[in-house]
């Protein structure tokens, strides 16, 4: 059976995988695609905070995770180990909400997540899309 390398919509990428197995895109595939597009949530994330130099400001970024097999994904936000410091960012989120503080939170990572949630949605069908192009044509089908 011979299939176009050109791959339209969600129907054909279903048909691929099963005809391509479960070793299509790979859990690190998806993880290389989401810190990829991980960039454009980093800088919403970063105009959203209330200080825009210091600790928190520089701690924001793809946080180091491990995923469990067959469930890829990426944290983004203050990372909090060394030689980051972004111990305090869940305190500026929420604020009084949730912690004996006198501020509002700020909810930076909750709007950046709103604003961008969608544009990372149809970018990272984009790009796992061009992956597998990439490797029907290679694999000359």
């Amino acid at each position: 059976m011979r299939v176009s390398s050109k791959i339209e919509g969600a129907d054909e990428m279903n048909s691929l995988l099963k005809l391509l197995a479960k070793d299509a895109i790979e859990d690190r595939d998806i993880k290389a695609a989401l810190k990829k597009l991980s960039g454009p949530v980093i800088e919403e994330i970063k105009s959203n905070t209330p200080i825009k130099t210091g600790t928190l400001y520089d701690s924001i970024g793809v946080i180091k995770m491990r995923s469990k097999k067959g469930k890829p994904f990426i944290l983004v936000g203050p990372r909090y180990y060394e030689p980051f410091r972004g111990y305090h960012g869940h305190l500026v989120e929420v604020g009084s909400e949730h912690y004996d503080v006198e501020y509002e939170g700020f909810k930076m990572i909750t709007k950046a997540f709103a604003a961008k949630k969608d544009w990372v949605h149809k970018n990272l069908s984009k790009e796992l899309i061009a992956l597998l192009e990439r490797r029907v044509k290679r694999l000359g089908l």
